[in-house]
């Protein structure tokens, strides 16, 4: 017994001691990891246009003339940029050419004074007396002042006053205020004192501070009604308050 185990024993050792190198194994293969398919990336949105490239090409290409004295207005005002009045005077002409009456009007005020180029008063005036027609507010009270001092043309106190009428009608108290003044005075039509007190006490009721200037006058001297002259003190105090200079002193 014991000799089969020494001899088991042996057979072991020796099988052991023939292996000169240790045993090789095939390495697994690795399976490729798959490939991560990327999204393309998104295109950058377009800038936003900005409001006056907006306006200039709703103008330019398609030709809406509102648009053309909006791009004006913030031309003139430097609005969503720098200002520049030689641009705004340029596309007030765009939208007056266009029949755009608020156009014709700020083109108006451009060419009266000279802004953005040189003065155009005779074409001011047309403007006004074309934007009055139109019923463009205020358009009738500046048509009134050019017409009266004789911008861009001769003075006249008659038309003058059919366009203070006209201001007056239209709400415009100011237009009332210098339409008494002229009735006072008697100048482009008849006088009539009643009258114009009358029209310096809606222009004062309705806050302008010349007419309630004018009205206290006509009540310290009793210009077409009765002399009252502690409401006249009123009146000019109101004036002077109000900001009208000549009434504080």
């Amino acid at each position: 017994m014991h000799r089969f185990v020494l001899t088991v024993c042996t057979l072991a050792l020796a099988a052991g001691c023939n292996k000169d190198t240790a045993p090789t194994t095939t390495p697994e293969p690795v399976a490729a990891e798959p490939a991560v398919e990327t999204e393309p990336e998104p295109e950058p949105e377009p800038e936003p246009e900005d409001q006056r490239a907006a306006h200039t090409r709703v103008c330019d290409e398609e030709g809406k003339v509102e648009v053309c004295t909006a791009l004006a207005v913030m031309y003139e005002r430097g609005r969503e940029g720098p200002q520049d009045l030689a641009k705004a005077r340029e596309y007030y002409v765009k939208g007056c050419d266009g029949g755009h009456d608020l156009g014709c009007y700020n083109l108006a005020l451009m060419l009266e004074k000279g802004v953005g180029g040189e003065a155009e008063p005779d074409r001011a005036r047309e403007l006004y007396l074309q934007t009055c027609e139109a019923k463009l507010e205020g358009a009738c009270f500046d048509a009134a002042i050019v017409v009266e001092s004789g911008v861009g043309g001769d003075p006249d106190k008659a038309k003058a006053r059919e366009l203070y009428d006209l201001s007056c009608q239209s709400g415009e108290m100011r237009g009332c205020a210098q339409l008494g003044r002229l009735t006072v005075l008697g100048e482009g039509g008849k006088k009539d004192l009643k009258a114009a007190r009358a029209l310096f006490e809606q222009s004062c009721d309705g806050g302008d501070m010349f007419g309630c200037y004018n009205l206290s006058l006509a009540l310290d001297k009793g210009l077409g009604g009765k002399k009252d002259r502690k409401l006249a003190a009123e009146k000019q105090k109101q004036a002077c308050e109000g900001g009208y200079q000549p009434a504080c002193g």
